[in-house]
């Protein structure tokens, strides 16, 4: 049996070493932090590109991915009415709402979601915009983006045209910042962000695209002179640089090679590579807490080892549709 001396002491040592225990405790990794451009808004360096949500064969697997991402610090989210006929955007919704419902400490306002429109047109561009804030389920947007401007890009500035009804949905509060894609020729874009300020853009940068069209050679020093936030998307070219190989058969290149090139470009505040499963938001996930910038002689190296521009087999988005299936080197992910 313990005497009163001992149980005290046995009790003091246990009170005054939970603080300690408590100290030893390792913090769980986060998500590194910078300012997307002129929103003044900080975010995650990690995006969830959501295209590939709309493609899975169960809501309840592109719900999940999202709150995944959600859950581990992702806050930009990234979707578009034309992924699978808004099917992409109502299914953020549900994982936004689940979010929000899951913890009172989850707010709306630390989330950025954005959405694109391919009207050209005001009218067109009010509707769909209508349509967007119903699929998720929001009072407003953080930023509509003028979706895959290309030869079109004088038609934005038109009278009766869609910034116009951008500008418009803005005064009204229904969204916050105006952004651009594009991914066939920076000249499209470079043109546009100088006639405009646009708050963001989302353009492709990977280690292939430096040899055809390059945005991360032709758009990126823009953007900067400009401070337009880039989001960089195509980071794994749809996925077929992950399946690339080396002459000696060994893969080119990790998930973390292709997240860190793209986050060491001048400008590029966030990487949005889409998930289709779990596991590759965790993968993302730990590359990016992980990222420490590239050095010039880092880049080139990846640059290198980059398979040559095929057309549609590298990046079919340049070409403006994808290879027939006979001749595509690996199908379009979202990744």
């Amino acid at each position: 049996m313990l005497s009163r001396r001992h149980f005290l002491a046995a009790s003091t040592l246990a009170l005054t070493g939970a603080p300690l225990l408590a100290r030893a405790q390792p913090k769980p990794p986060t998500l590194p932090i910078t300012t997307l451009g002129t929103t003044g808004r900080a975010i995650p360096r990690l995006a969830l590109g959501c295209f590939p949500l709309g493609n899975l064969p169960k809501d309840e697997d592109g719900v999940a991915i999202a709150r995944l991402a959600l859950d581990l610090g992702v806050r930009y989210l990234d979707t578009a009415p034309s992924y699978n006929s808004g099917r992409s955007e109502r299914l953020v919704g549900r994982a936004v709402a689940e979010w929000l419902k899951a913890d009172p400490a989850n707010k709306r306002a630390d989330l950025f979601l954005a959405t694109k429109t391919l009207r050209r047109d005001a009218e067109g561009a009010h509707r769909e915009l209508e349509q967007s804030l119903k699929n998720m389920g929001v009072e407003y947007l953080d930023s509509v983006q003028c979706h895959e401007v290309h030869d079109d890009w004088e038609s934005l500035f038109a009278k009766g045209g869609v910034l116009e009804a951008l500008e418009k949905a803005k005064t009204e509060g229904l969204i916050r910042h105006i952004g651009i894609t594009g991914h066939r020729n920076p000249a499209y874009l470079v043109s546009a962000v100088n006639r405009y300020d646009f708050a963001t853009a989302l353009v492709p940068v990977n280690p292939v695209d430096v040899q055809h069209m390059s945005f991360v050679r032709g758009f990126l020093p823009t953007a900067v002179d400009r401070k337009v936030g880039v989001i960089a998307m195509k980071v794994f070219g749809g996925g077929f640089l992950l399946n690339h190989k080396t002459p000696e058969g060994a893969t080119a290149y990790t998930p973390a090679d292709l997240l860190s090139y793209a986050l060491s470009q001048p400008g590029v505040v966030a990487a949005d590579p889409g998930c289709d499963k779990p596991e590759h938001v965790r993968t993302d996930f730990d590359a990016v807490v992980a990222f420490k910038p590239l050095d010039a002689q880092q880049l080139r190296a990846l640059e290198a080892k980059a398979p040559k521009h095929q057309g549609k087999q590298t990046e079919w988005y340049k070409e403006g549709e994808p290879a027939t299936p006979k001749d595509a080197a690996a199908p379009d992910t979202g990744r």
